[in-house]
């Protein structure tokens, strides 16, 4: 027969185990196809590439634009989209992070460059394993791609 205490242990586990199961997948975020270009001509040519601090690198980052994420990216990794022209508030976030934004006017035929990195303003040990991310744009020659 199992002792009183050894129950106990057993049943916080569990309530242990399915909070955490809970937390994980209401952070998570689902991707949708990219929107369809309606003028390749015109489109804009939007490069992204993650950082790669060991701060948050357990993750992988989302990134989208219009409500919607398109893209995830691990460390190290760049991705290369046509993006129709207008204005387009691109969002960045983690699994469990809040969103953080960057608004840019896309222009035709226009080629940007945006590094997806940890956000300096995190709590240095509360945000270790799941950081906040920020998108920054910079000048396309200086990606070592």
């Amino acid at each position: 027969m199992m002792s009183r205490h050894r129950q106990m242990n057993l049943s916080i586990t569990r309530v242990a185990a399915i909070t955490l199961t809970a937390i994980l997948a209401s952070g998570c975020v689902s991707k949708s196809l990219l929107p369809a270009i309606t003028e390749t001509n015109d489109a804009a040519t939007v490069t992204i590439y993650r950082s790669d601090e060991l701060q948050g690198s357990l993750t992988d980052v989302y990134i989208g634009w219009d409500d919607e994420y398109f893209i995830s990216l691990a460390p190290q990794q760049h991705t290369q989209l046509l993006v129709n022209p207008g204005f387009k508030t691109f969002k960045i976030r983690a699994h469990a992070d809040w969103s953080n934004e960057l608004a840019l006017e896309l222009t035709p035929q226009q080629e940007i460059c945006l590094i997806a990195e940890v956000n300096p303003q995190n709590v240095v040990g509360l945000n270790w394993v799941v950081s906040g991310y920020r998108l920054r744009q910079l000048p396309c020659e200086s990606l070592a791609l």
